[in-house]
């Protein structure tokens, strides 16, 4: 059997979509590994050396890096704002396609993995015999309006996307692309939502992270903190709502001693010390630099409460190593925190409402956590149970695949593993 992957996205030295390229090839390899099976994986030049590393010392041998680019004087649209970099993208899955049709290898599975972008198919469909699988992908998740206000350059680029989600609703071309996949899935409803309106087809949910290989099962200690301990872990960027945290912190009302760590970096840091400093926070809430990979469970095992006040994320593999170490989750409920709200993950917060009501209740329900240690262990279990048991690349792999194992016509959709437990 061949398999064709195609991963614009992959690295195994990398977090984030790197990540899940690099996953998925793991997961194929463990279960299509036979003498006759052979993967494939496209991918663009930036990826190959550390992938070439990678492949070897996970010692995978009957896996071969196809490396496709765009031509050298477009190169640079990769290195400029997202817009252009989605422009390199589209130039780079034509190429991947070309790749694949000039192979003249019989392909019996091709499944797009990255970038998790549905308004971006390519054109692996067209490929002849082959089932082709294209997700999970996000992209129809949008910022709470009352949410915009923490915006100054990225509400420009904000209203752009949702004007592009809008025009995609009108778009003929869209419409047959997307149908001519065997298989559809996405990582949220918002996304899933917008798809079956345009396109007529069904698709299913399911998560683009997993628990990651070293987290799985960790056996973790009772937290004794005097101190509660929040963290955030991410970049430092306006879509990351950090500013509004700062307004959620000091709005908490409590007798408990706290402290809020933000792990990270980005273009915000500086004006995030600032407005700390402004609201007199500064003996509350502190800021580290970004964190090595080595480090990084030790960060969530000191820790006692996760926060992300992300405003749009599709997922983010941050939730998965935080339920992977038994923290409660306070988070927007939207994206694929409201599959986290449907399994008792944490507290998720209604955005439905004014940007002062949103700021307080994201802080009451931090507070109830602080206050709380046997709700903290509640929401820490149940979340710790579903990320070990659901939120897997074998559960993935098993959902996605049995399509496949056992098509027999184009429409047939096997139940997203986690909808309904």
């Amino acid at each position: 059997m061949n398999i064709l992957l195609s991963a614009y996205s992959i690295n195994p030295f990398r977090g984030s979509e790197d990540a899940v390229g690099w996953n998925w090839l793991l997961q194929l390899y463990k279960n299509f590994n036979e003498e006759n099976d052979k993967i494939y994986v496209v991918t663009k030049k930036f990826n190959e050396e550390d992938t070439v590393r990678g492949i070897e010392e996970a010692k995978l041998k009957n896996v071969e890096l196809a490396i496709v680019d765009v031509p050298e004087a477009l190169n640079w649209f990769r290195e400029k704002h997202s817009v252009f970099h989605h422009m390199y993208y589209i130039l780079w899955q034509k190429e991947a396609y070309k790749w694949a049709k000039k192979s003249k290898i019989k392909f019996d599975i091709i499944h797009h993995v990255s970038m998790g972008n549905y308004r971006i198919t390519g054109k692996m469909y067209k490929i002849k015999d082959a089932y082709t699988i294209f997700g999970p992908v996000g992209g129809g998740q949008t910022t709470p309006p009352a949410l915009k206000y923490y915006y100054s350059k990225q509400k420009v680029y904000e209203n752009y996307r949702e004007l592009v989600n809008k025009v995609f609703m009108y778009i003929p071309w869209y419409k047959k692309h997307i149908k001519q996949f065997d298989a559809v899935y996405t990582t949220n409803f918002e996304t899933k939502n917008i798809i079956e309106k345009l396109s007529g087809r069904k698709c299913e949910v399911i998560a683009d992270i997993s628990v990651p290989n070293e987290m799985k099962f960790l056996e973790i200690q009772e937290r004794h903190n005097d101190k509660i301990r929040i963290i955030y872990v991410g970049r430092f960027i306006e879509l990351k709502g950090l500013m509004f945290l700062v307004d959620v912190v000091k709005n908490i009302k409590t007798q408990r001693d706290f402290e809020v760590v933000l792990y990270g970096s980005g273009e915000l840091e500086e004006s995030l010390r600032k407005k700390i400093n402004e609201l007199h926070l500064e003996n509350v809430m502190h800021i580290f630099g970004q964190v090595e990979h080595t480090e990084i469970s030790q960060i969530y095992r000191d820790a006692d409460i996760f926060a992300h006040p992300t405003f749009r994320d599709s997922s983010g593999l941050v939730f998965a190593e935080a339920m992977a170490n038994k923290l409660p989750i306070v988070a927007l409920n939207q994206s694929f925190a409201k599959i986290l709200n449907d399994n008792s993950c944490g507290l998720f917060v209604n955005t439905t409402q004014s940007r002062e009501k949103i700021v307080n209740e994201f802080a009451d329900k931090l507070c109830r956590l602080i206050e709380s240690p046997d709700l903290r262990d509640k929401l820490g279990n149940n979340g710790y149970n579903f990320v070990n048991t659901q939120l897997t690349m074998e559960k993935k792999f098993e959902t996605i695949y049995m399509n496949f194992k056992t098509k027999s016509n184009e429409n047939f959709n096997c139940k997203s593993y986690y909808l309904h437990q």
